[in-house]
């Protein structure tokens, strides 16, 4: 079942462009370098022809890609990201590292309170944290799709603005957790069993978010 697209949450665009850099580059270790301007798919980074704009536009039509990014200093990891052309805020990240040593395998298998997703690659979980996980202080809602697929490690976000002000849009980590699971499948990333996706839990601090999956 193809997931629904996403409408762009809240607003302070350039504040959730930084946030997203900056959580991009931490999922698979360093700092993002500079960004590039935007290449056509083939053109040296894996992780932009991997999620390319159209399946992007999947996730959620104004999703636009706002560069790539060279390997931050001491990281494998190939950075590409999308922000919503829109005056509200949506962004989506992929990290990709390719080939993964078995180190790098390990870490992404041991991401804490991640439900397992089938249907993905050899291996894939699904997070939820800051606003979901109740983190005070305008925390970003994000929503992660870690997978693995042979010597590939993939870390793959939905970063949205929490409801901070009153007519906010809350956000919907089901509905982000079906839009990731998706791009990665149509990315690829299939691995011909059927795609079965975990329920996002309540929002708010708890001791774990490893659930049972949810029908589609």
């Amino acid at each position: 079942m193809r997931a629904p697209g996403i409408r762009a949450l809240g607003t302070c665009a350039m504040a959730v462009a930084a946030l997203v850099m900056s959580l991009a580059g931490c999922a698979q270790g360093g700092s993002p370098s500079s960004p590039t301007q935007a290449k056509p798919a083939g053109s040296g980074n894996p992780a932009c022809d991997l999620i390319t704009p159209a399946i992007a536009a999947k996730v959620d039509p104004g999703l636009v890609q706002v560069g790539q990014y060279d390997k931050p200093a001491g990281s494998p990891a190939y950075l590409c990201s999308y922000m919503s052309k829109y005056e509200k805020v949506l962004a989506l990240s992929v990290s990709l590292i390719s080939p993964a040593s078995a180190a790098d395998i390990t870490d992404a298998k041991k991401a804490p309170d991640c439900s397992a997703v089938d249907g993905i690659g050899d291996f894939a979980c699904m997070q939820w944290t800051g606003w979901f996980r109740g983190e005070p202080g305008g925390a970003s809602a994000n929503t992660v799709l870690k997978a693995i697929r042979g010597k590939e490690s993939l870390d793959l976000r939905i970063v949205a603005m929490p409801p901070i002000a009153a007519g906010t849009p809350v956000p919907d980590g089901n509905i982000s957790a079906r839009a990731l699971a998706q791009a990665a499948v149509d990315a690829g990333w299939g691995n011909g069993t059927d795609l079965r996706v975990p329920p996002a839990p309540a929002v708010g601090p708890q001791a774990s978010t490893k659930t049972l999956y949810a029908p589609w």
